[in-house]
């Protein structure tokens, strides 16, 4: 056999991988989204004369090709476990590992964007609740950057800038310290939110500072074993899975929730959500716009409206005892232009609870 021909057998398996894998890209049928990554997956683009004259049609076809490669998930994984334990590098897809906990890198700080942030927030207080009587109170919730960046040599934003920045700004409402209240091992390791079962003291620094009294007196219940949060999804490194739980109490279970979105009433807890796309939906039953939490145990008649990202789904059932109704409002989903159409200032305590990356962004509140 001449060298040409063993040139050519030595070639054929790749042809023949090549082959196999193009014929299971057309064969594949595409996915809606990426469980493991938390969003949905590009499609195949529309064919028009104006998208492949521009140049858009083979742009989303390579975004729409990349996505619904066939065998994609375990090919991410042996890149990822190839390029963060065997290459050492420091980060896979701007996610690191620090102290057991995986967290992402951060924005830089835009000074701008925070100011035009907090200014939106006092507007929305002066317009809808000064006038009641409403008493406004600010509190930020550090991100797990705040505890691991700098520390471990990762780009970071200026923490303590940011929070004398947000401080200053926000001097409409009475200023509430929750960092101390907290450390790295209050949050979940493969994600970005802090678990339940661990921010006791930090609802009660927020329940003390506003003058209700709460309980720190519940039973903490297993939802799921087996939680692996969004950064082992985008990571696609084989971080370990970690225990969810959830707190509850005879007040808590005789509470309700109101979602305006769905107009349905239930629990504080969406079980059937822990199979679902993200298993922290588990908390208030996920991103909602406007919800309110009507609590008969309570009898002191006294109101909350929360403003509030994610990490408040989690937050809000803890300070349920101290109100006999809590409305919660979500800016990144419900213009603050037509907040007056549902909630009305009437002398609620009124609490702005958002993380950094809400406030360090161009238009995230509306």
């Amino acid at each position: 056999m001449n060298e040409r021909k063993k040139a050519y057998l030595r070639l054929l398996p790749v042809f023949v991988l090549f082959a196999v894998l193009c014929i299971a890209a057309w064969l594949h049928k595409p996915q809606d989204t990426s469980l493991s990554e938390r969003r949905p997956l590009a499609q195949f683009p529309e064919i028009t004369v104006e998208n492949v004259l521009e140049g858009d049609f083979m742009t989303d076809f390579e975004d729409y090709a990349t996505d619904q490669f066939p065998l994609r998930e375990p090919f991410r994984k042996l890149q990822s476990f190839l390029q963060f334990y065997l290459l050492g590098q420091k980060d896979v897809n701007d996610i690191y590992i620090a102290e057991g906990s995986a967290a992402k890198i951060e924005d830089a700080l835009n000074e701008q964007w925070v100011q035009n942030s907090v200014a939106k927030l006092e507007k929305v207080f002066h317009e809808h609740f000064k006038d009641s009587g409403s008493k406004a109170y600010f509190a930020m919730i550090p991100d797990k950057g705040w505890y691991l960046a700098e520390k471990h040599g990762y780009p970071a934003m200026d923490h303590e800038k940011l929070l004398e920045l947000v401080k200053n700004s926000a001097d409409f409402a009475q200023w509430i310290e929750l960092k101390d209240t907290l450390d790295i091992t209050d949050y979940y390791t493969t994600d970005s939110h802090w678990r339940q079962e661990c921010i006791g003291d930090t609802a009660q620094t927020l329940a003390d500072a506003m003058g209700v009294e709460i309980s720190q007196q519940y039973t903490e219940n297993v939802a799921r074993e087996d939680f692996s949060g969004v950064y082992a999804g985008q990571s696609a490194l084989p971080l370990p899975a970690e225990p969810m739980i959830y707190l509850t109490s005879p007040v808590l279970e005789g509470a309700s929730l109101y979602d305006y979105e769905t107009n349905k009433t239930s629990g504080l807890y969406d079980l059937e959500e822990l199979w679902g796309r993200d298993p922290y939906d588990l908390f208030l039953s996920g991103a909602a716009a406007l919800q309110v939490i009507e609590n008969p145990a309570c009898e002191t008649g006294r109101e909350l409206v929360l403003f509030r990202d994610s990490f408040g789904s989690s937050m809000a059932p803890l300070l349920v005892p101290g109100y006999s109704k809590i409305t919660l409002v979500d800016l990144r989903y419900l213009s603050s232009t037509i907040l007056g159409n549902f909630v009305t200032g009437e002398g609620q305590d009124v609490l702005f609870l958002l993380s950094p990356g809400i406030l360090n962004s161009a238009n995230l509140i509306k």
